[in-house]
């Protein structure tokens, strides 16, 4: 008997659908309220509970490192749960709506506690809040990369609406990053960047603002590839095929985990660089301004200006990794605010993001490749195993540094030593650079090309026929 339609199905034709470009917006502004909301905690998280709420930087290390392990198990279990759901609304949407809406919630809650609170209280809000704003992150963010590879079958077309996707990330993180330390000082008691009420009405003011975009692209955003006819259960066995004998999805988990390590360890180490190393907290707003040039030219143009040329996402995030291990390399010898510097940092930034929007294009390729080799489509669970390894790389490097920083006798608010400055040097740069450089090797190795996931993608149509 003929499989019956769930509602969400669209319906369409796979082999000739392509997305309109006010649809890719709408699924761009998903990734553009949860970075406005999240880069809080990437940026800002710990040097708040090191030098405003008075933790020492081994506990937050300790933290984040231990809660990122539980994350790790964490995120293919939702995964497996939302391949299963069926709803009016698809598979992924409601996780994605819920878990948003959730996540905007333990934000501001974590940037909620006080100084004056006891220490055994701070402690406990900091483990508690921050292990249920990660299962609430989960909930929102590896439903909405799911999304990717449902929105469209076509592997150009998930190039141009991934690079609009990063292109949106990384402008509100940015924006994030300029507004950040203003609206500290704003509604600061002492009128500075490290007052505990400065923190939350700026956190609280951001979230306001970013929960609508992603309310937006959840109504707006419909599931296109849906599973198979006959895929009325997704047998254990056939999952881990679609996982162990994947190697596209192998090669972007690796991706994903230095990804994680190089974006977040410097996010998380550059609120001390402008502090310590270049005297001034400011200098993030220049920052700011430049890596949001450099995002809309890496995102909206320069990725996908080379992926039209070696129509090959693994060969283009081979060669734009190249160029970011080249600039972080070169930044190793130079100190904000150079000039020098600033230029460094719009190169390496321009290659970054750009690398970012091919790399999560390919995910949904490699959920294809997934069905083609085990006959079932499981999209937030490979969608899951690849965030667990980003969340992994955005644990693990946060928490070497503050353990390095610790190990070095890092003081808040203090004048640091040369050895303190020289360890926060090399988390943005060398160390940086090292990783992307392996990551282009990795990418190298990427057995996807523009044809050959066309031969894929008429095959899984013939198999729906």
């Amino acid at each position: 008997m003929r499989k019956k339609k769930t509602k969400y199905e669209a319906g369409v034709d796979l082999s000739t659908f392509h997305l309109t470009p006010l649809q890719r917006f709408y699924y761009a502004l998903g990734d553009f309220g949860y970075n406005f909301m999240y880069y809080w905690l990437s940026t800002y998280l710990m040097i708040y509970y090191t030098d405003t709420i008075g933790i020492p930087a081994a506990a937050v290390s300790v933290m984040m490192l231990v809660v990122r392990v539980f994350d790790a198990f964490n995120d293919p279990v939702i995964g497996s749960l939302a391949d299963r759901t069926n709803s009016r609304w698809g598979r992924y949407r409601p996780w994605f709506l819920i878990g948003s809406v959730a996540m905007a919630v333990f934000i501001v809650l974590i940037f909620a506690a006080g100084p004056d609170w006891s220490y055994n209280m701070r402690m406990l809000w900091m483990w508690g809040i921050y292990l249920l704003l990660t299962v609430a992150s989960t909930c929102s963010n590896m439903p909405y990369g799911a999304l990717n590879g449902c929105i469209t079958p076509d592997t150009e077309d998930r190039a141009k609406v991934s690079g609009l996707r990063m292109m949106f990330a990384n402008v509100s993180s940015m924006v994030t990053v300029i507004i950040a330390v203003p609206l500290i000082r704003v509604f600061a008691r002492d009128g500075s960047a490290t007052d505990a009420r400065g923190y939350f009405w700026a956190v609280l003011i951001t979230c306001i603002l970013g929960i609508p975009t992603m309310i937006v692209c959840c109504w707006k955003t419909k599931e296109v590839v849906t599973p198979p006819p006959n895929q009325d259960s997704i047998p254990l066995k056939a999952q881990m095929q679609s996982l162990f004998k994947n190697k596209p999805v192998i090669i972007l988990i690796l991706g994903q985990l230095i990804l994680g390590c190089v974006i977040y360890g410097r996010a998380a180490i550059l609120a001390y660089y402008w502090q310590y190393n270049a005297g001034d907290a400011g200098y993030a707003t220049t920052y700011g301004w430049i890596s949001l040039a450099a995002a809309v030219v890496g995102t909206g143009w320069l990725g996908n200006f080379l992926f039209g040329i070696l129509k090959h996402k693994g060969k283009v995030c081979a060669a734009l990794n190249f160029l970011t291990a080249a600039a972080y390399f070169a930044m190793y010898f130079v100190t904000a605010p150079a000039i020098t510097f600033w230029v460094l940092t719009f190169i390496g930034s321009m290659s970054f993001y750009a690398y970012m929007g091919i790399h999560f294009g390919a995910i949904g390729d490699a959920v294809d490749y997934g069905e083609y080799v085990s006959g079932v489509r499981c999209d937030g669970f490979l969608s899951s195993i690849v965030s667990v390894a980003n969340k992994a790389g955005g644990a693990i490097m946060p928490a070497i540094a503050a353990a390095v920083l610790a190990s070095l006798g890092y003081v808040a608010n203090q004048t640091q030593t040369p050895r303190v400055l020289g360890a926060v040097n090399w988390f943005i740069t060398l160390i940086p650079a090292i990783l992307s450089l392996v990551n282009a090797i990795f990418y190298l190795m990427y057995p996807i090309s523009t044809e050959k996931h066309k031969e894929i993608m008429e095959e899984l149509i013939q198999r729906r026929g």
